[in-house]
């Protein structure tokens, strides 16, 4: 009986933690400077850092260990760290994650993992002051548009070669927003939280 007991036991614990591994991230890719870098990206608020794989498999035989200094709600970066590095833009990753994980034609472009790493939005959430605060690591040209939470677009603005821009929000009421940065060659979208 004791015998039957833990072999309940046993299941249920491995059923649990099979049922809190992290999902395949949304996007996945490499940069065109060799394949020493993986960038996975994520929907805004389905995945936090700490419950990401701090080592991953590709294709069975190269490990990559996670960048935690770039780990953001959106991106996460994992670098080589033994084995060969990925040939072409098709790749699978074969552990850390909840299943296989395929990516094919994913070679992300730089710009879009620049302006998507360094995009800085604070006081996020907003509680009290009525001003917004966008930072970049480099000067940006793009559109900035707000939407509520039903799509309609409620600020529109833009940046024209400026890493810092104020954004006045005083005419929007507490709610939950969508931040979205638009340049030629990329976008950045963050959520935005007004509860004063």
């Amino acid at each position: 009986m004791k015998k039957n007991y833990f072999i309940l036991l046993l299941i249920s614990v491995f059923s649990f933690s099979l049922a809190y591994a992290e999902p395949c991230p949304n996007g996945g890719g490499t940069t065109s400077s060799g394949g020493t870098k993986i960038f996975l990206s994520y929907l805004p608020a389905t995945s936090f850092c700490v419950n990401r794989p701090n080592t991953i498999e590709v294709n069975g035989t190269t490990t990559f260990t996670l960048e935690v200094a770039s780990c953001s709600e959106t991106t996460s970066v994992y670098n080589l760290t033994s084995g060969p590095a990925i040939v072409g833009q098709d790749f699978t990753i074969t552990s850390g994650f909840d299943s296989n994980c395929s990516y094919s034609g994913g070679t992300l472009p730089v710009d879009k993992y620049i302006l998507e790493t360094s995009l800085e939005v604070s006081p996020n959430p907003l509680k009290s002051d009525n001003t917004l605060k966008l930072s970049f690591a480099f000067p940006v040209k793009a559109n900035i548009s707000v939407y509520n939470i039903t799509g309609k677009r409620v600020i529109q603005d833009n940046i024209s070669n400026q890493e810092n821009k104020e954004l006045n929000i005083a005419n929007l009421p507490n709610g939950i927003y969508i931040l979205n940065i638009a340049t030629k060659s990329a976008t950045a979208v963050r959520k935005l939280v007004v509860a004063r």
